[in-house]
């Protein structure tokens, strides 16, 4: 979209934050991300996509095998996942990206044109977000989303590291 270039002193902000942060913007495409952000989101944002993938946090929530690998009791996440999405982009249903983007995911995933057709609404973006990752087991994180006040398309999220869970044996 015109204008959704990210300023540099953001991306530098995003850059210098120790844990996993991305930008999103308002059809939750990822424009900007950290390190740590790269090395939780495999198959995202780690550089898998970089020839002509998909940057969007839906596509790889709903489509990507890695993501059901590597979020725990995936269907329900996927399912909190898209009735957040539904409730940032309520005032702008009508825009012609947004219906593209929909349409393509309802014809590329069962779950996610059920889910969409249920019209569930969740205002709820922290918490606490666990994954299952493939070099580093188990990782809990709380979740902190934070609006730009002068970008409102922009949504920054962080995730802050929890104590790591003592493994069973």
């Amino acid at each position: 979209k015109e204008g959704m270039d990210v300023p540099p002193a953001l991306a530098r902000a995003i850059a210098a934050i120790d844990g996993p942060a991305y930008l999103l913007d308002s059809l939750w495409n990822a424009r900007a991300w950290n390190r740590p952000a790269a090395a939780l989101f495999v198959g995202w944002l780690d550089g898998a996509l970089d020839k002509g993938g998909d940057r969007n946090l839906l596509r790889y929530v709903f489509l990507s095998p890695v993501a059901r690998k590597i979020i725990p009791d995936w269907q329900a996440r996927a399912r909190r996942v898209l009735a957040e999405f539904r409730a940032d982009s309520s005032r702008h249903l009508e825009d012609a990206e947004l219906e593209a983007l929909v349409d393509d995911l309802r014809g590329r995933s069962a779950l996610f044109s059920q889910c969409w057709s249920e019209h569930a609404v969740v205002d709820r973006t922290g918490g606490e977000r666990t994954f299952d990752h493939p070099r580093e087991g188990r990782l809990r994180y709380q979740q902190i989303a934070f609006a730009l006040a002068n970008r409102p398309d922009f949504k920054l999220v962080m995730l802050v590291r929890e104590a790591p869970l003592k493994r069973r044996r």
